[in-house]
Order: structure tokens, then sequence, then C-alpha cells
């Protein structure tokens, strides 16, 4: 054999090595990793060169202003730069997301990769007194997991099972081993069972005066379980908040009157039989969904475009339901993502 064809052997092997660390690697995370839960949902379900998958996103793909550490708001991110999501959970075992930090945290983290440069050259370099934090975008990040794979053909059921975006949805839930070092590596799923849907049941007018500016949101929930769910709410829609999605300003939860009229809202539970629904309206023309802006309450139908919201149920936690009551993104003037 050749010096030449040594060499070739050579870097052969090393390519089969690296691959094969790889796959121990994740083999060993799946056996002895910290189990964790993720709410997602799917998006694209096919792959034509490597068979069916489901191409995933969560609400932590993109990290707003307010979740980012001090050193990357100093310093920045370089496009490929290691970061790392501190993690928490909710009452139903849905991981939450912390601060992503450019060093590891002392706590549980996930461990991901800056998809780009940020924050923009232009800002960086631009003196203080002209910088605008609430321009900045969020940090896209990737995880690693934003891939699951499933037998030919299973990648169409799911996106059929999950809904499609103009009607009622259901949650994708992700269950994924992380090792002490925050890789991830996703075991299994689940589908929730409380499927939502979104809609816009009146829309502002160009003409309509500032106090009309806005839209009447409704959310709608479905019980898709083979049990009654009994939703215990409080009167007044107090059960239920506003958040910003997750690539709105950090500004966008600067709400003024939030909990005006919850102080004394009472509790009615409300019995959903399986296939039963029950559907809540917000009007976001009302003085709690006002945000300041500009130093000024603003209705969110006259706030920019990036100000875009979820409606997220915030109240007790509900026995038989095992995902976060989310609605799709939309903007206060009426436009549903």
């Amino acid at each position: 054999m050749s010096r030449k064809q040594g060499w070739i052997w050579l870097a052969v092997a090393f390519q089969v090595g690296v691959v094969a660390a790889m796959a121990i690697s994740r083999e060993w995370v799946l056996a002895t990793g910290e189990p964790y839960l993720f709410q997602t949902a799917p998006v694209d379900p096919r792959d034509i060169f490597r068979g069916d998958y489901v191409r995933l996103e969560y609400l932590f793909s993109r990290v707003p202003l307010a979740q980012l550490g001090q050193e990357i708001l100093e310093n920045g991110l370089t496009k490929g730069q290691k970061v790392y999501l501190s993690l928490g959970r909710d009452s139903n075992g849905i991981t939450q997301a912390g601060l992503l930090s450019a060093t590891p945290p002392s706590g549980p983290y996930l461990a991901g990769r800056s998809l780009e440069h940020w924050p923009y050259r232009r800002y960086r370099y631009a003196p203080h007194e002209e910088r605008r934090t609430e321009t900045l975008r969020p940090v896209s990040v990737k995880y690693g997991i934003e891939q699951f794979y499933v037998q030919q053909g299973a990648g169409r059921e799911m996106e059929e099972i999950r809904g499609d975006r103009s009607d009622y949805q259901l949650p994708l839930l992700i269950h994924a081993g992380i090792s002490r070092s925050g890789e991830a590596v996703i075991r299994s799923y689940e589908w929730g069972n409380l499927a939502t849907k979104t809609e816009i049941i009146r829309s502002p007018g160009s003409e309509l005066p500032e106090e009309e500016a806005s839209a009447v949101v409704r959310l709608t929930l479905m019980n898709r379980s083979d049990r009654s769910i009994t939703l215990p709410l409080k009167t007044n829609n107090c059960s239920f908040s506003l958040i910003p999605a997750q690539w709105a300003p950090a500004e966008a939860a600067d709400f003024i009157n939030e909990q005006v009229g919850c102080a004394d809202a009472r509790k009615e539970n409300i019995v959903l039989v399986p296939g039963g629904t029950h559907a809540i309206e917000l009007d976001l023309n009302q003085s709690r969904w006002q945000v300041r802006y500009n130093n000024k309450p603003t209705s969110p139908g006259q706030l920019p475009w990036s100000y875009r919201y979820r409606i997220r149920y915030q109240g007790e936690t509900i026995p038989g339901v095992n995902a976060m009551i989310l609605s799709r993104a939309f903007h206060g003037r009426g436009n549903v993502d």
C-alpha cells in the first residue's frame, strides 16, 4: 500500500470514528440524560432526501432581550457561538426557559449555538446615546432537537393530527433527555389533550376612533381526550393573560393595568365533555391590555407590527390537561400568524 493510500484510509477511519463517537454520545444521553418535556408544534413534515421528519420550533428557539444574560448584552454573539439556556418546569412539568448565557449556568441548562451574529454591527458600534434596545431582534438559537424523524408517511399524519392553522390545533409534546453538559436528544413524543383555535372576530377599521383601534380575539378550547375536563376559570377572563410572542420586543410586556377588574373575580367551573368546547373573548380595546409605549398608554392595535402577542392560560393547574394553553401569535389589529 502506497503512502497516499495510507493517508486516504487514515482519513476514512477518522471520519468513521467521529460518526461512531457521535452515535455513542447520543445513545449515552438517551440512556442517562435527565428527562425534560418540551411543548412545540410541527412545521414542515417531509425531507425528501432523508425520509420523513417533523421540523420543530420552540418558544425558546428565539430568545428575547429580557432573557439575555449580561455578558451577551454587553459583548454580543457571533454566528455559531455556543450558548446556554437555563431551564425550569411549570406545574404541568413543561420545560420553561430562563436566561440565555454565554457561559454555563449553575443549574440545569440546554446548550445550543447562535444562528447569526447578534446584534447587528451597526448597532454594536453606534454611540451609546443612539442605541434603541427595543429595536433589537431576539437571538435565534439551534439546540439540536429541531428535527424528529418518524416512520415514512408518519410526518403527514402528524400534521393532520396537529390541525390546520385556521382550525383547532393540538399541541405536540417532546420528551427529551439532557446530559450534564446540556446536550439534548429526543426520546419520544405525545399529543396534548386540549386543542385551541385562535380567531379574530372583530377587526378595527381604518376610520375608527382611538378607543376602538384594536381587535377582539376569540380563543376556543376543545377537549380532545376521552374524559371530561373541568376548567377552573375566573370571571372577566382573569385566568388568561397576554404574553409577548418570542420575537416581540421586551417592552411589549409593559402592561399598565393588566389586573384591573380581577381583584374580585369569582371562579366558575366549566366542564368540557369529550369533544366539548369553550370560548373566551378578549377585547383588546379594554384598558387592561394597554401597553406603555413612548411613555403613554397605548392600545395593542396601535403598537408597531413587531409587538405581537399570544393568549395564555395563567390560572391554577387543571387536572387532566397535560400541556400549556396557548394561542397562536397575533397583532392587536387582528393579524394572526
